[in-house]
Order: structure tokens, then sequence, then C-alpha cells
């Protein structure tokens, strides 16, 4: 054994496995959350004005879902594209995606220390957001 080798312990094991299930299980209500608020405010904003697509489809499903006056759910939306650019997506962001950013962003900011999420947004969202939307 290498000087300097942490033996980690079993009860320290389980504690790292239950804390890491927790925190799924804790992302995973959190998005799911904002998932549904999303398609709830999408359902009302296609109600109100059928005709929306794209971009604007997305600052208003992000307006009305937060309460943000258009120029910051703008922001939001250029933000998910942003971070589509970040990534080497040469696409611009659909609805998917803008839902993906405001789950990480938020869930980031109510914790700070953060550094990302651990779960799979793709394999959450995918089942219930049309990815060509």
């Amino acid at each position: 054994m290498n000087k300097g080798t942490i033996i980690e312990s079993p009860t320290r094991r389980l504690r790292a496995l239950l804390a890491a299930r927790s925190r799924r299980r804790a992302e995973r209500d959190f998005a799911s959350r904002v998932c549904e608020e999303s398609l709830a405010a999408l359902h009302a904003v296609r109600a109100t004005d059928p005709g929306l697509q794209g971009g604007a489809l997305y600052q208003a499903v992000v307006a009305r879902r937060s309460g943000l006056e258009p120029a910051e759910a703008s922001a939001v939306v250029q933000r998910a594209n942003e971070s589509l650019e970040d990534w080497g997506h040469d696409c611009a962001a659909r609805l998917i995606d803008v839902v993906k950013y405001m789950i990480v962003s938020e869930y980031m900011a109510q914790r700070p220390g953060t550094d990302g999420m651990i779960i799979d947004l793709g394999a959450l969202l995918t089942p219930r957001i049309d990815p060509l939307l």
C-alpha cells in the first residue's frame, strides 16, 4: 500500500452512496417540477397565441412560467442558445434546451457551490417534451 493512500471505510462508502442517491432524487424532483411548469406555460401560451413558434414561443413560455418581463425572458432564451454554442452545437435552442437551461441555472442558483447536476436531463425530459418543438 502506498503511503498516503486513504482507506475508505464501508460506513463512509455507504454515506456517499446515500448522499448521491438523495441528490439524484432532489435533482429529479426539481427538474420534474420545472418541466411540468414549463409544459403548463406552453399550453397556456398556445391557447392564447397559437401562431407563436421558435424563439418567440420559447420566450413567451419562459415569461409565463417565471413571471419575467419579455426582455428578461428573451435573455434566458439567449443564454440557452449560448450554452448550446459552448457545447459545440451550431443549431438554435429548442424548447427542451431552454427548459434544460432553466433547470440547471435555477438549481445551481438555489445551491451555491454546486458545480452542476448529476442526473441525465435528456432522459428525463425527452419523453415529456417533443425534442423537435
